[in-house]
């Protein structure tokens, strides 16, 4: 999915609900995820293909914001953690994703049991404007 396509997205979206309405916006942000063992990062991984989406996602809903078609009602930075049972099943659950697992760090990974990987998240609560149009760039 290209950036230009976000915008289509968020347009199809916010036409979608009820003027009024509300959406919730969950996005990955800052600071690279990393994969964590027994309480220690083992290694970062690249975060820039998703934030490239996000990146582009948080562009367009800080434009609707901005424009009046929608208003941010609160904002929550957290972490997610996504649990595996060995680092094989990490190392595996990755084989498809755009995401890619640092080479360098495969021998270690590969001798982990249990493990997660981080990533920081930005909860949304956005409302629809009564008469939303959205013309995002």
């Amino acid at each position: 999915m290209d950036p230009e396509d976000v915008v289509y997205v968020l347009r199809n979206m916010i036409g979608a609900v009820e003027p009024c309405g509300l959406i919730f916006d969950l996005q990955v942000i800052r600071p690279d995820p990393v994969v964590e063992a027994a309480g220690q990062v083992v290694c970062e991984i690249d975060g820039s293909p998703l934030f490239r989406m996000a990146d582009a996602a948080a562009v367009a809903l800080d434009a609707a914001v901005r424009d009046g078609v929608l208003s941010e009602e609160a904002r929550d930075d957290h972490d997610v953690r996504e649990h595996y049972a060995t680092g094989a099943e990490l190392i595996e659950s990755f084989a498809a994703k755009k995401r890619k697992l640092p080479v360098a760090a495969m021998p270690q990974l590969r001798q982990l049991g249990s493990c997660a990987v981080r990533d920081s998240c930005r909860l949304r609560r956005l409302r629809v404007a009564s008469a939303a149009r959205i013309s995002v760039a």
